[in-house]
């Protein structure tokens, strides 16, 4: 017995092949998702490079809190000044082919434009930052930086540019930051190692940037602007953290020729789709990147973890839920990008800038960039300029090859496409063969928006039931939506061909496929050349799979017979009916295997209607013969056909011809690639924002991307869904609702996926009140305060919160049972109330009749105050200080009703001149409150609802931060 055919295009084989491709694709993928590449067996695999020794390091900086307003801290910024002096010595290291600096004089005057333009706030920062200069080889000799200044003058360059490595060793009041920003800081130290050995010494200089107070709107970096080393720096590689683990993200750069240098890393991990969501102001967390590039002009890369996001800011992001395997995928990748960026020696980053901007470092024009991985072992780049030359391509010649195809088929007469009927002899009106070309024309597009009208109505069910279900079961969110379009697009398409049979069915939804294809493609190139967006670079490749996939489904149609050679067999077989069988193979003979002119002349007539019936019309057209038919016609395809099957099932006769086999080219064309991009793409977006609803996040829109590529992920299979087997389709409908009862029904927490919480105590200064906040979705917050001791009988006050986010409620109730204790009192037995006047004293200094004052602030164990005004301000100034840094934006003509207050020690006070509108009849004083907060919360019993809240809240529950104090104090004033 002859072996079937092992690809052909039958219920078996394609049920087989398409899962198959699935599943081998898919897995992996998976895989790669949630794991991290083990580091080498060998840890000193690069000469300078030691993984244990800098695992041993995370260990030591995130074994506390260490925010910039804690006594944490300094000791942090001692440890780190102390491994940069063993690193020198070790490595015998010059003073002068490696200075470290400890940066205690850049101070920082400014708006907080940078973060928001329509900000009313300013700040006064005093910068407690720590540089290493490695010098290159190609730098200027000498201490060329103590002859400049800060800034750019002009297009100077300092030798051949340097490059920037940046992170910052501050953590969040409620983390340790183990990989928010510790790896990142480990790895900046762990490069200094590197380039600092002789062996290793970079052509072009290395600063090595570990800023402090990232944290709290990105001042260290802003204070870097004041520094000579800022000038000298052409490119950056900004390291940081936006989860807790897993591995480093390409997050953001500003073009192609510096993604390069990233590009041969070891394990590549990143999408531009990411890039261009930060653009849109789709994510809306920033990093150090945006004072790098968007201030000082530099040319970079912005490299982060980010997921997951439940432990990000929580006790959590500690070395314990760290892993090693991390820790090297951040610095192997680190090393090799600033090996290429310190060893490029040509013009690729020096020159004059696009935008002409005098004010910031002349470092060329790069072009935006595309870039993916693929499996997270090699980085794709292309050029966005590239890209959109392939868009406008394919929009112009795709359609115009396909219409040259069509022309050719038609000239042929073998165009079946959209053909309902075909007289067999030319000028025969009254006797036409029905083709059934036109059957499966409207399927597609009807089961498309069936089945996706069905996901995304199952996305809004499950958002409004319980909308949080993403947050620690993703992947039953995934397995949902996917079995349920995949089932609901089998079983009309399947259904629709069992009905009606058609021989076209994959074709029409071939031709579908290409035409969204191409509109999707026309959105993408807009996008493209006005935007500079490059995260629509899945659909150029989608488009040129479906064009691909469109010109074998056309093509295939040249095994046909023309049409009217066709109707002439069927009228051959017609005639054995009334002849006998005999006769009709005895006529065979007269008709022309060849496809004449004729054929094609006569082929328009038979795109005409079939004539009404009357009693002389042939019972042929529209008809199915019967059993005296199919064994003519199963003779006449032996002899004319060549063809021993036969059609399959119930479809067109004349189908039997077209091969069996295309469907393979189609699927592999137009299947494997689509499937990764889809899948990677989906896979890191979805984990990028599934667990932002705790953030004040849409809680919709995780879901409605989620659609969207569950949608674009089966996509590639569904021409060929008809012809799948109703095993796979019923397996998966058991899948959808076993995970859609779940997704409704289970608690959305776990220990492994925490509900985040923000946490912050308020204290009254001048009457002793003291309140809780615990911010969040007001469901969850009220079930997590249930049983803390000092909220029970206490009234929960719940509103809406007015600040970025949105949707969650401050719940808050009287803390006067658990008062904060930070400035310890002299006896033990003195209530702590007693003591709140000391924390913090203010003196105004104010002139009748002027409407200016002078402020003189100082709070006792903190770094961080305040002044808050009821109306606005014109202008201000703070002693040692200078006029607001016009580069991170002015003072706004509205004023400002805010000034935030940072010191470098623990008691200068800050002496502020603050000056207003005179308004008019109105008094000319002016009133507010001065503000204090801490945040150093390692010894316990500091903020005793903290250290409450840690014990009693339920295990699903994580604290975090809810603004830059986790305790806040005020007194009011008035002037």
């Amino acid at each position: 017995m002859a072996l079937s055919n092992p690809v052909a295009f039958q219920p078996f084989p394609v049920s087989f092949w398409t899962t198959v491709t699935y599943l081998a694709l898919l897995i992996p993928l998976l895989v790669i998702h949630e794991t991290v590449p083990s580091p080498p067996d060998n840890t000193n695999l690069y000469h300078g490079l030691n993984l244990t020794k800098a695992w041993l390091d995370l260990t030591i900086l995130s074994h506390s809190y260490h925010p910039f307003n804690s006594r944490q801290n300094d000791k942090i910024h001692d440890w780190i000044l102390l491994r940069l002096d063993e690193i020198r010595e070790r490595n015998s290291a010059s003073e002068s082919a490696m200075v470290v600096l400890e940066d205690v004089t850049s101070n920082l005057t400014t708006s907080d434009s940078i973060w928001s333009p329509s900000t009313r706030s300013a700040a006064y920062f005093e910068g407690k930052n720590i540089i290493v200069y490695i010098r290159g080889k190609d730098d200027p000799p000498g201490r060329w930086w103590e002859n400049g200044s800060a800034g750019y003058g002009g297009d100077k360059v300092i030798g051949k540019g340097g490059v920037l490595l940046n992170a910052h060793y501050d953590s969040v009041s409620t983390g340790f930051g183990a990989t928010d920003d510790g790896m990142g800081c480990i790895t900046v130290m762990a490069m200094v190692d590197y380039f600092s050995r002789p062996e290793n010494q970079p052509q072009k200089g290395i600063v090595a940037l570990l800023n402090n107070n990232e944290e709290d709107f990105l001042w260290g970096a802003q204070a870097f602007g004041n520094s000579p080393f800022m000038p000298f720096c052409h490119t950056f590689l900004n390291l940081e953290g936006a989860g807790a683990g897993g591995r480093a993200a390409l997050f953001r750069t500003t073009d192609a020729e510096v993604t390069a240098a990233y590009r041969g890393s070891p394990n590549p991990f990143g999408t531009v789709v990411a890039s261009d969501a930060f653009s849109l102001g789709a994510i809306r967390s920033n990093t150090d990147y945006i004072v790098f590039n968007g201030v000082y002009g530099m040319r970079g890369l912005d490299v982060a973890f980010y997921r997951p996001r439940a432990r990000y800011h929580t006790n959590e992001d500690d070395a314990r839920h760290a892993s090693r395997a991390s820790l090297w995928h951040m610095l192997s990748n680190s090393l090799y990008t600033m090996k290429t960026l310190s060893g490029n020696t040509g013009k690729t980053f020096i020159g004059n800038r696009g935008d002409r901007d005098r004010n910031k470092v002349p470092n060329g024009r790069g072009n935006p960039g595309v870039w993916f991985d693929l499996f997270g072992k090699t980085l794709a780049l292309f050029e966005l300029r590239t890209f959109f030359a392939w868009s406008l391509t394919l929009l112009i010649a795709g359609p115009l090859i396909l219409a040259a195809i069509t022309f050719l088929l038609i000239r042929r007469g073998k165009y079946y496409f959209f053909s309902a009927t075909v007289s067999p002899y030319e000028g025969a009106v009254l006797d036409p063969v029905s083709l059934g070309g036109r059957k499966g024309m409207l399927r597609f597009p009807f089961a498309l928006i069936v089945a996706g009208a069905l996901v995304v109505g199952s996305a809004y069910l499950v958002a409004k039931v319980n909308p949080l279900i993403i947050y620690s079961s993703e992947y039953a969110v995934w397995a949902m939506m996917l079995s349920l379009f995949y089932f609901v697009f089998w079983t009309i398409m399947a259904g629709a061909n069992f009905a009606r049979p058609s021989a076209l069915h994959r074709g029409y939804s071939i031709i579908w496929l290409f035409a969204i294809a191409w509109l999707l493609e026309v959105v993408n190139s807009v996008f493209e050349d006005r935007f500079r967006i490059a995260a629509g670079y899945t659909f150029v490749f989608f488009h040129a799979a479906a064009f691909l996939a469109a010109v074998i489904a056309l093509c295939e149609l040249f095994a046909l017979p023309s049409k009217m050679s066709f109707a002439q067999r069927v009228h051959a077989a017609h005639d054995a009916t009334d002849h006998g069988e005999e006769h009709m193979v005895e006529h065979i003979g007269s008709i022309s295997d060849a496809d004449s002119p004729s054929d094609v002349e006569a082929d328009g007539a038979g795109e005409e209607p079939a004539p009404v019936a009357s009693e002389t019309t042939p019972l042929i057209a529209g008809t199915t013969f019967g059993a005296a038919y199919r064994r003519a016609s199963a003779a006449l395809d032996k002899k004319f056909m060549g063809d021993e099957k036969g059609a399959y099932g119930s479809e067109q006769l004349w189908s039997s011809k077209l091969p069996s086999w295309a469907w393979i080219l189609q699927i592999l064309v137009f299947g494997p690639f689509l499937i990764v991009l889809f899948a990677q793409n989906g896979l890191f977006m979805v984990s990028a924002i599934a667990q932002t609803g705790s953030d004040g996040g849409s809680l919709l829109l995780p879901y409605l991307i989620m659609v969207f590529f569950s949608i674009l992920l089966l996509l590639p299979i569904t021409p060929y869904i008809h012809r799948v087997t109703h095993h796979v389709p019923l397996f998966l409908l058991a899948i959808f609702v076993g995970t859609l009862i779940y997704n409704l029904v289970a608690f959305p927490f776990s220990l492994e996926s925490r509900y985040k919480v923000y946490f912050q105590q308020t204290v009254d200064l001048d009457t002793g009140v003291s309140r809780v906040h615990y911010v969040g979705l007001r469901e969850y917050v009220a079930k997590a305060v249930a049983d803390l001791p000092s909220a029970t009988g206490k009234e929960l006050t719940c509103e809406l919160t007015s600040s970025s986010r949105s949707g969650l409620y401050d719940c808050s109730y009287d803390s006067s049972a658990v008062p904060p204790n930070i400035v310890k009192a002299i006896l033990p037995e003195i209530p702590q109330q007693k003591g709140y006047d000391s924390w913090l004293t203010y003196k105004i200094t104010r002139k009748d009749g002027e409407s200016k004052a002078t402020f003189e602030v100082n709070g006792q164990e903190t770094r961080s105050c305040a002044i808050i005004f009821k109306k606005p301000i014109s202008t201000f100034k703070v002693k040692g200080g200078t006029d607001p840094d016009e580069r991170f934006g002015g003072i706004p003509d509205e004023g400002l009703d805010k000034i935030k207050l940072y010191r470098r020690d623990w008691n200068t006070p800050w002496i502020v001149d603050v000056e207003w509108e005179n308004g008019g009849d109105d008094n000319s004083g002016i009133d507010g409150r001065v503000v204090c907060s801490w945040d150093d919360v390692n010894t316990p019993g500091t903020i005793p609802a903290f250290d409450e809240g840690l014990q009693y809240m339920p295990p699903w529950v994580a604290l975090s931060k809810l603004s830059t104090g986790l305790c806040e104090g005020s007194k009011a004033f008035e002037a």
